[in-house]
């Protein structure tokens, strides 16, 4: 039986979408409604689609037509990038949709609901202070989302037309959301964007992301500052030696370089050559004792030739990036490299992409068997989700949702206590642990 205001909440896609389902629940909490981890008790159930590259927009579409199916009493809310970026053609494609929710308007949502109608999906849009008002879905850690929308123009990406330019929220509000996450129990912060590195250039010096971290970095009960998507073309020179000299902001970097041939790379929109890549590698390790790196790679591109293909393969069998993350390049309509077609094969992208991901898996078993006998600090998120018999939780170097996991097989902990652990052993990306 579905309770008259109770939603189940599908949230899809990145850690940014993740931010917007919380601020969701929080608007939706606000109004008198409660959460369901059940969809057949939820009289609303919402989907937070994403729709980056075509096989995120199959995803959101499967989940959209299976809650449809299995749910067809429910009232149904599709919320997120796939209305964004389809706008019209959305609401005439998927007519048995109750409303459709684009991130400007969460704040309105209970309004629509019960209006039971869907206004003009884009509506208009207000920027410049961060929402604070959220439900938190994450153990022990949260999201910080310090922009929307990019200024780039990589020729493969469709988040400028989906999101919009280059917006930086407000340094002060974000330092109070801060605040209000770490007196929640927070002790993780992770700072996402899709451009971490662009963070207040539209405006000025003061809001420049160096300086949001020093603010943030006061914060008493904040253990951990993670940095996610940070443009290999916009680093601050002051954040390596800031990094180094922190107690909080982890050594850890999250720069996507998506290829390292110059002339893949061209024909993407980026403005780096492969050679000062390799540098910036060499230099950020030499200025940060200790620094893990995570990065992405896009095989396949139109232009990618087999020696641009070599070029990647031998750059990371050489610099041994610590975390790797591979995905097939996907022609996306709007953007210029649509334009390219699609010459090369999907057999060829999927050979390629699995081809570097197993160079990098080889050297990432050797990385984590040598932790075996360290200790590392690691932060508790609760009970395993494999067995009740566990808890779960991370090492300092593992960021949440794509690195791996530590499974605790000895000593007592609760979400967001960060506890030093014994590693014991491996298995696929995870450690097992014991708590000393």
């Amino acid at each position: 039986m579905r309770n008259s205001k109770t939603v189940h909440i599908i949230s899809l896609g990145c850690p940014k979408n993740r931010v917007d389902t919380e601020r969701i629940l929080s608007t939706l909490f606000d109004r008198g409604y409660t959460h369901s981890d059940d969809p057949l008790t939820a009289r609303y159930i919402i989907i937070n689609t994403c729709a980056f590259i075509e096989p995120a927009v199959e995803e959101s579409i499967d989940a959209i037509l299976d809650v449809k199916s299995e749910h067809p009493d429910a009232f149904v809310v599709v919320a997120g990038c796939l209305p964004l970026r389809y706008r019209e053609d959305l609401v005439d494609s998927l007519p048995e949709i109750d409303l459709f929710l684009t991130p400007d308007r969460i704040h309105e949502l209970p309004d629509l609901i019960a209006a039971k109608t869907a206004p003009d999906p884009r509506g208009d849009t207000i920027y410049g202070a961060s929402v604070s008002g959220r439900v938190l879905t994450t153990p022990g850690y949260a999201y910080l989302k310090i922009a929307e929308g990019c200024s780039r123009r990589c020729t493969y990406c469709t988040i400028p037309s989906i999101r919009g330019p280059l917006r930086s929220y407000d340094s002060e509000m974000l330092a109070q959301e801060a605040e209000s996450l770490a007196s929640c129990n927070v002790r993780e912060l992770v700072l996402v964007a899709q451009d971490l590195t662009a963070y207040g250039v539209e405006k000025n010096e003061k809001h420049s992301l160096t300086n949001l971290l020093k603010r943030l970095e006061i914060i008493q009960d904040l253990r951990w500052i993670r940095l996610m998507y940070l443009h290999p073309d916009g680093i601050p020179r002051s954040l390596p030696e800031l990094m180094k000299n922190s107690e909080k902001i982890l050594p850890y970097m999250d720069i996507p370089f998506q290829h390292v041939s110059d002339h893949v790379l061209k024909s993407m929109g980026r403005p780096w050559k492969g050679n000062r890549i390799r540098k910036l590698v060499d230099n950020l390790r030499n200025a940060i004792p200790g620094l893990v790196l995570r990065t992405t790679f896009m095989v396949g591109f139109p232009t990618e030739r087999d020696e641009d293909f070599q070029e990647l393969r031998d750059f990371v069998q050489e610099f041994r990036i610590e975390h790797v993350g591979v995905f097939a390049y996907s022609p996306e309509e709007g953007t210029p490299a649509f334009d390219l077609g699609n010459p090369i094969p999907d057999q060829v992208k999927n050979a390629r992409s699995s081809e570097i991901q197993n160079i990098h898996s080889r050297f990432i078993k050797r990385r984590l068997k040598e932790k075996v006998g360290t200790t590392q600090e690691s932060i508790i998120e609760g009970v395993s989700s494999e067995t009740d018999l566990l808890l779960q939780g991370r090492t300092w170097d593992q960021a949440p949702e794509v690195d791996g996991v530590l499974y605790i097989t000895s000593g007592d902990g609760i979400a967001g206590e960060i506890h030093k652990v014994k590693i014991t052993a491996t298995h696929g990306p995870d450690l097992f642990g014991e708590i000393i």
